[in-house]
């Protein structure tokens, strides 16, 4: 199976740890791809191959024999069924509701990260100062909804527990440290959750210019 890839991207990355919390790297090949700044708002520089592969164009990606998968949150749930016997999200009952409550505000702050990320790749006279203050305070909202859940964070690194610390890494990495005053306990969770070697390994950089 490939899988289109970017160091940068925290949907991505959510990929690749469960990927690798689940044991399977050896099933994979990982496709670099290449990104121009211009991503924010336009499709320019784009490889062939990939766009061929998954016609949405964007990351990541998982091509399969039999389908391709063009967001994080189906190919982690293909993974979870189909490689985890759904230890990451159970199948179904109140344990997988509140999971996904979870992963839902985590993957908002994911959203709203790459929202603003794509504004302020744009010219200083197309850039919007009211959306990036949305979206930052989209971001603060809902790392302060998240600390009021870690006492219920459980033992394993499940799916939502993946999502929250994707978030997080991403906030430290792109954004600086301003979330971690209205989450401490968040914080000190995700110090030692980054630890694990599926974190370590997967940390983020920037993505390669096409």
């Amino acid at each position: 199976m490939r899988l289109y890839v970017t160091p940068a991207s925290p949907w991505v990355r959510r990929v690749v740890v469960t990927i690798l919390e689940l044991g399977i790297r050896d099933h994979f090949e990982f496709v670099q791809t290449r990104w121009p700044h211009s991503w924010a708002t336009r499709m320019t520089g784009i490889n062939p191959a990939f766009i061929e592969a998954t016609p949405v164009a964007r990351i990541p990606a998982l091509v399969t024999d039999d389908f391709t998968l063009t967001d994080s949150h189906s190919i982690c749930d293909y993974l979870n069924g189909a490689f985890g016997d759904f230890r990451l999200l159970p199948r179904e009952g109140a344990a997988r509701w509140r999971a996904l409550a979870d992963i839902a505000v985590a993957g908002g702050i994911i959203e709203a990260q790459i929202s603003r990320r794509a504004e302020l790749l744009r010219s200083d006279s197309e850039r919007s100062s009211d959306f990036i203050g949305k979206m930052r305070d989209r971001q603060l909202r809902c790392f302060a909804a998240l600390e009021k859940q870690v006492p219920s964070f459980g033992a394993d690194f499940d799916l939502a527990q993946i999502t929250t610390a994707v978030a997080c890494g991403y906030e430290d990495w792109r954004y600086g440290t301003d979330w971690r005053g209205p989450a401490p306990r968040l914080a000190a969770w995700y110090d030692a959750v980054s630890q694990r070697p599926s974190m370590r390994t997967t940390e983020p950089a920037e993505t390669p210019q096409a």
